[in-house]
């Protein structure tokens, strides 16, 4: 019969850091500990369990095979622990705490805003953390768990075993102009009257860039005329009000420009559905504090009926 080995939490998550690292300094600096003290947990860890984890070279630290199969396991315990300790505080405290979620550029101006006033409506302390990002940098903060789970254009982004997607809403347009526009003036227009004007947008999902082309009567690798690519909506839209460029944006996110006058819908007969896909993002296995699943259940009792996915 083979022996058991304790093996000891805190040395599971100090191998965790040196594989993400794979140097011991930059380890030792991220669970703040001295060099020396985190090569002895490592090697006390791989002691207990009779098994080498690291193969230490002059080039430099890397994973063993077995290692590889160690950790893969162990940071699944790890945050299963990091789930069961914070939940365990916010039971304690009776508190929901603070709320750090994510947001993409489209959802934010159409959504982040009544959120975040719904939110301190039914609970004024809950402190509030919100990163407005592209969806790379939204992934990288979601992965150190800096946030619980962000709310963008999904489609760029693939579920898998690491990540989570919930649909959420589909937000159509796309195309909007400023008033006066020479476009509004045509008593009938196709998307080909739009390209001597050329595009504003932000970076456009490949699926949706390929339907434009086609609908344009493109060739596949013919680009689109985007004379202007941000992923700021507020100046998207201020510099579209002021020139002739056609805005591409779900009209969702122009709630006060269209009632302002300053923007208006300038419709296109003919295409195909066009929409951005938004959707939920959050790692797998991960349980949700509180105030998280509040911050999910008031947002999807803010997306209407017609704008919900079917």
């Amino acid at each position: 019969m083979h022996g058991t080995h304790k093996v000891d939490l805190k040395r599971i998550r100090h191998a965790l850091a040196l594989a993400q690292e794979l140097n011991f300094a930059r380890a030792a600096e991220k669970v703040h500990l001295s060099q020396p003290a985190l090569s002895r947990s490592i090697q006390a860890l791989e002691t207990e369990l009779g098994m080498v984890l690291f193969d230490r070279s002059k080039q430099g630290l890397a994973v063993t095979a077995i290692g590889a199969r160690f950790l893969a396991r162990a940071r699944q315990l790890a945050q299963e622990a990091s789930n069961l300790e914070r939940d365990m505080a916010l039971t304690r405290s009776g508190e929901i705490g603070q709320l750090s979620f994510g947001i993409g550029p489209l959802p934010a101006a159409s959504l982040a805003s009544r959120l975040i006033h719904r939110l301190r409506q039914d609970r004024p302390g809950l402190r509030v953390s919100l990163q407005v990002s592209n969806s790379r940098n939204l992934l990288d903060h979601l992965r150190n768990e800096d946030i619980e789970f962000f709310i963008a254009e999904t489609r760029a982004i693939a579920s898998d075993a690491e990540f989570r997607i919930t649909p959420l809403t589909r937000e159509r347009g796309p195309f909007t102009c400023r008033a006066g526009h020479p476009l509004l003036a045509l008593p009938a227009r196709s998307l080909q009257d739009l390209l001597p004007y050329g595009f504003a947008c932000m970076t456009i999902p490949a699926g949706l860039g390929a339907l434009l082309r086609q609908a344009a009567g493109l060739a596949p690798d013919q680009p689109l005329p985007i004379l202007f690519e941000c992923d700021d909506v507020s100046l998207l839209k201020e510099v579209a009000s002021k020139e002739d460029l056609v805005l591409i944006i779900s009209h969702a996110a122009l709630a006060k420009e269209f009632a302002a006058g300053e923007l208006l819908p300038l419709p296109v007969p003919g295409l195909p559905d066009l929409y951005a896909e938004v959707g939920i993002v959050q790692l797998r296995g991960r349980t949700l504090s509180p105030a998280a699943q509040l911050a999910l259940a008031t947002l999807r009792e803010m997306v209407a009926p017609t704008e919900t996915v079917t």
